[in-house]
């Protein structure tokens, strides 16, 4: 709750960083943003604080190519979390690619949570821990905190680049509407009264110019509001 309610779209981001590293657990994570035909790649933020002095840019751009985890999400469709020793041949342990992570912020066990995105492209949570690898567990943890990280991807988005008075805490009502809860269960679910949902609700109908859920949904999934759902084939 406090991500979908945070004011600023920067925090976003770092909170559920935090959460991350957390219930999996991690050492670190890092979202990253790369573009595989351009050759360049980005760390948009991470946690905890003092990666942001690391030099997390240098080494993507160095090393993307090469790295597994990397190249398997830019060069497939696969959006599966996986973790490095999936996809990482015996080579990768003794290649200057990991000794050079490996020396600037630790990486040595890895998972990751992919983010949708376009062909050729790859944008998602790196997680990483010394040590001791992430098990069956932690792939079933991951695979469920994806559909989230979708979702806060667009909710952070909204908040920068769309023109809308809707609320945080209306947006957080909006996201479970389309979820299917109920106004009970949304009340439930934000530790709030039910007719507080229900003025909610209401308001967020009126902004969005619509009489009913569907309506609403359709019209919040238009303005990018509101993640597509997944295709049922």
């Amino acid at each position: 709750m406090d991500i979908l309610t945070a004011r600023e779209p920067v925090r976003v981001w770092p909170l559920l960083m935090e959460r991350l590293t957390a219930d999996l657990p991690g050492d670190l994570a890092v979202l990253i943003d790369l573009d595989w035909e351009a050759g360049t790649g980005r760390a948009l933020t991470g946690a905890p604080d003092w990666l942001h002095e690391a030099p997390l840019d240098a080494l993507i751009h160095s090393h993307m190519r090469v790295h597994p985890l990397l190249r398997h999400y830019a060069q497939t469709a696969d959006r599966t979390p996986l973790t490095l020793d999936d996809v990482a041949s015996d080579d990768w342990w003794d290649s200057e690619a990991y000794w050079a992570g490996k020396e600037a912020i630790g990486i040595d066990r890895q998972i990751a949570l992919p983010l949708r995105s376009e062909p050729g492209r790859f944008r998602g949570v790196i997680m990483s821990r010394e040590g001791v690898g992430y098990a069956s567990a932690d792939l079933e943890y991951a695979a469920l905190a994806r559909s989230l990280l979708d979702t806060v991807d667009v909710h952070a988005a909204m908040m920068r680049t769309v023109d809308s008075d809707i609320t945080p805490r209306e947006m957080a009502v909006l996201v479970l509407l389309a979820e299917g809860l109920t106004a009970r269960a949304i009340g439930s679910r934000l530790g709030i009264k039910e007719r507080t949902v229900v003025k909610h609700k209401e308001n967020v109908y009126r902004k969005l110019s619509a009489n009913d859920r569907v309506t609403a949904i359709g019209k919040a999934r238009r303005l990018g509001l509101l993640t597509e759902p997944p295709d049922s084939g």
